[in-house]
C-alpha cells in the first residue's frame, strides 16, 4: 500500500524534499519568463511554468511567500565569452548544485512549524537567451548566468519565515 501511494505521488507531480530537485529555466523562452531574485530573497508567485520574478514580487521572508532563495552559483563567467553548454548541462548543474546546498545544512531542518521534509526544491537555470545575454532585462542584478536554488512548500501553502541558515 505504501509503496502504490509513493508512486502515485510521484506520478501526480508531489516530490518530497529531495536531492533530486525539479528544473526550470529562466529568461525569454524559458518556463520561468523572469527571474530576479538573489540568495536570501523570499517573494510570492507560484512556482511553475510561467511564473514570473521581477522586483514587484519580493517579500519579506517574515511575512507570507511562496518561494525562497536558499542558494546560488554562477557556473560560468558572465564577462566571458563561452558557448551555451546546452539545456543538459546546465540542469545536471543545477541538481547537483541544488543537492549539495540541501545536504549542506544551508537548509534549517524546521521553521514556523514547518518542517524540512515538507518542502519543494527547485533549481532555476538560465535557458539559452539568458546565458547568451547575461545582462539583459530579464535577468536582474545577479545576471543570465545564476543557477539558483528555491523552496516552496510540497502542499501548495505559504512559507512564513526564512528557511536559509545565515
Amino acid at each position: 500500500m505504501l509503496v502504490v501511494f509513493a508512486a502515485g505521488a510521484l506520478v501526480g507531480g508531489w516530490r518530497p524534499f529531495s536531492s533530486e530537485p525539479e528544473v526550470y529555466t529562466f529568461g525569454p523562452g524559458g518556463d520561468i519568463p523572469t527571474f530576479e531574485l538573489f540568495d536570501g530573497q523570499c517573494a510570492s508567485g507560484k512556482l511553475g511554468d510561467g511564473a514570473v520574478y521581477g522586483s514587484g514580487t519580493d517579500t519579506p521572508c517574515g511575512d507570507p511567500h511562496d518561494v525562497e532563495v536558499v542558494g546560488t552559483a554562477t557556473p560560468l563567467n558572465e564577462s566571458r565569452q563561452v558557448i551555451y553548454p546546452g539545456a543538459e548541462a546546465l540542469a545536471d548543474f543545477g541538481r547537483a548544485f541544488c543537492a549539495m546546498v540541501v545536504s549542506s545544512g544551508e537548509v534549517a531542518q524546521n521553521a514556523s512549524g514547518v518542517d524540512r521534509s515538507d518542502l519543494r526544491v527547485a533549481a532555476i537555470v538560465p535557458g539559452e537567451a539568458a546565458f547568451d545575454a547575461p545582462n539583459g532585462p530579464d535577468t536582474g542584478s545577479s545576471g543570465g548566468r545564476l543557477v539558483s536554488c528555491l523552496i516552496t512548500r510540497a502542499d501548495g501553502q505559504k512559507l512564513t519565515d526564512r528557511f536559509s541558515v545565515i
